[in-house]
């Protein structure tokens, strides 16, 4: 058969039968400055793109690979590109155990390696790129993860394998494209060099700005800095991960680094002057102070939208704005990408990142000369030891954060050169935080002191606004001292200041706390009501671990109803956010209310399982009160079984403690249940 003949039976046979056709290296064909030496005559060009385009349709699937965009066969593919990124999950754990077992090879030092949490950092600035993991991981076999990071973020060429092979070596990979670049593009893209993982191609502009006022950078052409980055795309070393990125109106707004491109850069970066290099890490660390700035405005909106955006950015340039709390640190200046950070960790409630994050700002901080920590940078400090004393709260190390606090309100007293305005309102704040110490201790007379001393200062300077938040905490007071219309009326007086401001978001807790009252006062209608205008909030904003607390309490009004059923599902809502989200502690409140449920459906396995599960969550935490609760279900559950040894020991034990706390009321009841056990 002749050619022509010959394609018209394939072409058939294509269109109507199910095979996959791959052409790859499609950028040889029109001679791309990438390609392997194949470019094909513009006739063959054409009858190729006839070929293709005549295949769309049909059973074949057809796989085009290339380096470039490939626009003369677009009638083919059309809107079907796929942009090559790094493995997915499943396969960059596949490829690091095979690339660990081969270079490690001891299982047990594989598993503490896979144990340790910078590899997870590794291998998120590896993002699955294979020929980066192979080369980097290799590495291992000699030294650790956290000595790895250190050595790419310093582009130490002692990592990468020397080879002059492209496809073993990632330097001389990413030379390959980038001497393909234009000079200009080149000499401009160097100024990528501090970046990590994210560009925010609409800010590069912003960043242009911030490099031109220092005078290493004021004859560079940044006119020209997005056709650089264009070309940087068109190659590889950038790639868009916008949603709808439309190419043609250059909107590849949000752009991922192909993960060794800065390592490279860095090492070219070390073939400048000092003083370039200099200067370059300051116009960065200027530009994310500035970008901190916004992000964190954008968190703490009243509008869910807003704090959408701010969390989104904060994810993607999360190891920007360390890098540049990092040069901030080490040139002892101001830390205000930290409280960016600090909120960024404490919207999506990682309480230990937070803490970790806070425990490495105060450290750095304490070796600040003391002659700048009276001033701004001093109040800045404080601001910073606040921070850490809330992580210290959050993680029940109540007697760190009361120790933390006090400090904080001696060192105000050292202050010089700031606002007195700005200092009594630092106060308040550290007393409200006392206040909340106080009630976790139990020690709510202290507790109630405190809030009242935060209260007067913000009455004092008209801070309304921040007197709703006091008013909340005085609420809760009221509730644990069991005095509810006492603590209806503060919850009131707080939510009708935080209408006042629009501030729907805080709404939401107080309507969660009205509930409770609600339900104390088996008002169990009213208490529904309010738990569903706060998870209605909490859903609204996309506060998912909020959420969890809200559905345990409505399982809460369900179970006093008898509604188990209704109860047992929505305490199994709750716990489902609750374990992705690490909160152990809070989990062991929902595995306790399910051993009720269970309980009280007479499965009584079931519930022992459940307040077992609790107990062993409690007793690390080292909550001896929420453990006399537990003890306490233990103790009638036996009873129940008639297993009455079983059930005085748990009883007595759970009695020991409530006199230790003080709690009379529930030390009768159990004292009550222990004199009518048969011996």
């Amino acid at each position: 058969m002749n050619l022509t003949a010959q394609m018209q039976k394939l072409l058939a046979k294509l269109r109507s039968e199910s095979h996959t056709l791959i052409l790859d290296n499609l950028e040889s064909v029109t001679g791309q400055p990438l390609a392997i030496p194949n470019t094909l005559p513009a006739a063959e060009q054409q009858q190729l793109r006839d070929f293709l385009t005549r295949l769309v349709g049909g059973e074949t699937r057809v796989i085009l690979g290339s380096r470039s965009d490939e626009s003369w066969l677009q009638g083919a593919f059309r809107q079907n590109i796929y942009q090559l990124r790094g493995l997915d999950g499943e396969a960059r754990t596949e490829l690091s155990n095979k690339i660990l077992e081969r270079n490690v090879g001891d299982a047990r030092k594989i598993a503490k390696i896979r144990e340790d949490g910078d590899f997870q950092k590794l291998m998120k600035v590896l993002a699955g790129y294979p020929l980066a993991m192979e080369v980097v991981l290799g590495n291992l076999k000699n030294l650790s993860c956290q000595e790895i990071l250190v050595k790419l973020a310093a582009a130490d060429i002692n990592l990468d394998t020397g080879s002059e092979d492209k496809t073993q070596s990632i330097l001389k990979c990413v030379e390959y494209s980038h001497s393909n670049l234009s000079p200009d593009a080149q000499k401009l893209l160097l100024c990528l060099a501090p970046f990590s993982g994210f560009i925010w191609r609409d800010c590069i502009p912003l960043y242009a700005n911030e490099l031109q006022k220092l005078e290493p950078f004021q004859h560079y052409d940044f006119d020209k800095f997005d056709g650089a980055i264009q070309e940087a795309i068109n190659w590889g070393l950038l790639s868009d991960i916008s949603s709808n990125p439309s190419p043609e109106r250059g909107e590849e707004r949000l752009l991922q680094i192909q993960p060794v491109f800065p390592f490279f850069l860095k090492a070219k970066l070390a073939e400048l002057d000092a003083a370039t290099r200099e200067a370059l890490w300051e116009g960065f660390k200027n530009h994310y102070i500035g970008l901190a700035s916004d992000y964190n405005r954008y968190m703490e909106s009243k509008e869910p939208q807003e704090r959408q955006i701010g969390i989104f950015f904060c994810r993607l340039e999360y190891e920007n704005l360390y890098n540049a709390l990092q040069i901030c640190l080490e040139k002892q200046e101001t830390v205000d990408i930290f409280f960016c950070l600090f909120q960024y960790f404490y919207i999506n409630h990682d309480i230990l990142s937070n803490l970790k994050l806070s425990e490495f700002v105060y450290n750095a901080q304490v070796a600040y000369p003391p002659e700048i920590r009276t001033g701004e940078i001093g109040w800045e400090n404080l601001m910073a030891l606040s921070r850490l004393a809330s992580c210290y709260l959050d993680t029940k190390n109540y007697l760190q954060a009361k120790e933390s606090y006090l400090q904080i309100l001696e060192l105000s007293q050292q202050l010089q050169g700031v606002e007195a305005t700005q200092i009594k309102s630092s106060l308040a704040r550290t007393y409200h935080q006392l206040g909340m110490v106080a009630q976790y201790l139990r020690e709510y007379d202290q507790g109630r002191d405190y809030y009242q001393q935060a209260l007067e200062i913000y009455i004092e300077f008209g801070d309304r606004y921040s007197c709703a938040r006091t008013y909340h905490q005085l609420g809760t007071v009221a509730e644990e001292l069991r005095e509810y219309d006492q603590g209806r009326d503060y919850y009131q007086q707080a939510l009708e200041i935080y209408i006042e401001f629009g501030d729907r978001y805080s709404c939401a807790r107080t309507y969660h706390q009205l509930g409770m009252v609600a339900q104390e006062l088996r008002e169990y209608q009213q208490g529904r009501d309010y738990y569903q205008q706060a998870l209605e909030i909490y859903i609204e904003f996309g506060d998912r671990y909020s959420c969890a607390r809200t559905y345990h309490q409505l399982g809460r009004v369900a179970e006093e109803l008898r509604e188990y059923q209704q109860a047992r599902d929505y305490y199994q809502q709750a716990l489902e956010i609750k374990i992705p989200f690490g909160d152990r502690y809070s989990c062991a409140i929902t595995y306790h209310q399910l051993g009720m449920v269970a309980q009280y459906l007479r499965e009584y396995n079931q519930a022992r399982d459940y307040y077992q599960q609790a107990l062993e969550i409690k007793i690390p935490f080292g909550d001896r009160y929420s453990q006399a609760l537990t003890l306490h279900c233990l103790g009638t559950l036996a009873q129940a079984e008639q297993n009455y040894s079983e059930a005085r020991a748990n009883l007595q034990r759970a009695l020991e403690i409530y006199v230790e706390f003080e709690d009379e009321y529930w030390a009768t009841v159990v004292r009550e249940i222990l004199e009518g056990l048969p011996e």
